[in-house]
């Protein structure tokens, strides 16, 4: 609505520069509701892990990695001993899990287009997939499944992060809301650059990490604060 109420005001100004109009009339604008913020910050995203951790451990490394590496659902759910490498430590997301229907069940696709892309690894998340599979929690084949097989719908996470969610009274983000989405808010605001963002998401183009540029604007004022000198000659002077 706003962008129609702008297109008209800028008609009106136009009219009334070329003498058209004797002044350009007021517009009001709609007043716009602010949307709630929907994704965790770095301490939303902590407490939701202890959380897992202590209630649901078989869960814990799902959401770690969707947490620490902003991973779609079904590339979370589908990935295999085979993309986790160890020297150096790398994951290599070259496929996702397509959920089933009524007359398909779940099945092993090429990730989004079509496009295999690296992600390396921190040592802490190294270390979550190590304690996963000495937990026992893995199958031979895939991390998140014992038998190979999945559920049609690729829903079991929903039940574990509900929970976790409500009992430590955190806001009910969907799956991609506190993986992908919020990863790349808090890259954002941490003041990584967008190629950076681009690459942890293994976005194809620049374009669709674009919506998270303007979260940077808070970084900015962070890195102007940081690079203060410690005792400025202006304050040292002042009495």
């Amino acid at each position: 609505m706003n962008l129609a109420l702008g297109l008209v005001k800028t008609i009106l100004r136009f009219m009334w520069k070329r003498g058209k109009l004797s002044h350009v009339p007021y517009v009001p604008m709609e007043s716009v509701v602010v949307k709630h913020r929907d994704w965790y910050t770095l301490e939303e995203r902590d407490a939701l892990l202890e959380g897992m951790f202590r209630q649901y451990p078989r869960w814990y490394l799902f959401f770690y990695l969707t947490c620490r590496l902003g991973l779609r659902k079904g590339e979370v759910y589908g990935i295999t001993h085979r993309q986790v490498r160890h020297i150096p430590p790398r994951l290599i997301i070259d496929h996702q899990l397509q959920q089933g229907t009524g007359k398909r069940a779940v099945k092993i696709i090429t990730r989004k287009n079509n496009e295999a892309y690296t992600l390396e690894l921190s040592q802490d998340v190294l270390d979550a997939i190590q304690w996963h599979i000495a937990q026992g929690y893995a199958g031979e084949e895939f991390l998140f499944s014992k038998t190979g097989k999945f559920p049609l719908r690729l829903d079991t996470h929903k039940h574990p992060l509900m929970r976790v969610q409500r009992a430590l009274g955190l806001r009910l983000l969907s799956h991609h809301a506190i993986g992908r989405h919020s990863v790349a808010s808090q890259a954002a605001t941490g003041g990584e650059s967008i190629k950076a963002i681009q690459a942890q998401l293994g976005h194809r183009s620049e374009k669709s990490t674009h919506r998270y540029a303007h979260l940077g604007s808070r970084a900015q004022l962070g890195v102007v604060t940081n690079l203060a000198p410690v005792l400025p000659p202006h304050a040292a002077g002042q009495k």
